[in-house]
């Protein structure tokens, strides 16, 4: 849900960002306790939560590397950014941001990408942020798919025109290696987009995190990751039957030439005897 973001008196920030595959959430919630900042655990889900701010808008832990805000400034975001780094594992190359609006009303809605939060209720806020967490993290696996098959875009291209692929068998190896990489890597964080547990002690509030995944998205989206993640697979077969192929005919031509030499050395043998 990319939008201009511009300040005005109705609406204000939401913003989901993924910075880390990871966060050390014992570590952070100890950090923050000493700040004697106004903490909440969600333990169910994993998250946590504080007030922050001015205007003590609320920030979202996620432990899969994300978090969502609410009601802060940019200036105030970036700051929370910058305390996150000591606690993130494997930071991301290139942080991924999700932007919104969101305003106060009477009822749980979204509407032309401006969310309306009934009576700035917190509950509703994490509802909503598991959705938008979701969708941060999703987009970062969408880029790393896409960069990975335009990499590869070349190999069926090689076989359509020219009937074999235009790497050494070493360079196929490593092709294999790294394509498998990548769909374990994906497959590991898969469950990231399953149904929150929180929404099984809050079926009430699962509502909300569906309407808001529906806005972004995000089952679609999944699906098509799904699609990417079979292209993948189709083309590590592609390979390794060319690595095997390419090893039986390497296999047969050392079967005909050991042939060949022990037929020439009997031949020798036989005609150094008649000599």
């Amino acid at each position: 849900m990319q939008v201009e973001i511009t300040e005005t008196q109705s609406s204000r920030r939401c913003s989901a960002y993924c910075t880390a595959n990871s966060y050390q959430m014992k570590e952070l919630l100890e950090h923050l306790q000493e700040q004697k900042a106004l903490v909440t655990y969600f333990r169910s889900s994993h998250v946590i939560h504080h007030y922050e701010g001015e205007d003590k808008g609320d920030v979202f832990y996620f432990s899969n590397g994300t978090v969502v805000m609410w009601g802060l400034s940019i200036a105030e975001e970036q700051e929370i950014l910058f305390r996150l780094r000591p606690f993130e594992s494997d930071p991301v190359p290139e942080i991924e941001i999700e932007e919104s609006r969101y305003s106060i009303g009477r009822v749980a809605k979204i509407l032309r990408d401006d969310i309306t939060i009934p009576n700035n209720d917190l509950v509703t806020k994490l509802a909503f942020a598991h959705g938008l967490a979701q969708s941060v993290k999703l987009e970062i696996f969408e880029k790393r798919m896409a960069k990975r098959i335009a990499s590869m875009e070349d190999i069926p291209k090689d076989l359509a025109v020219k009937g074999r692929i235009q790497l050494s068998r070493k360079q196929l190896t490593r092709v294999m290696g790294e394509l498998i990489l990548e769909r374990n890597s994906i497959n590991l964080y898969s469950n990231v987009f399953d149904t929150p547990d929180f929404f099984w002690e809050h079926s009430e509030l699962e509502p909300l995190y569906r309407m808001i995944s529906q806005d972004l998205e995000v089952t679609a989206r999944i699906n098509v990751l799904n699609k990417r993640m079979d292209m993948l697979k189709d083309l590590v077969q592609v390979l390794n039957q060319e690595v095997n192929t390419r090893y039986s005919f390497l296999q047969e031509w050392v079967i005909i030439l050991w042939i060949t030499f022990e037929i020439v050395t009997t031949i020798l043998a036989d005609v150094l005897k008649i000599l």
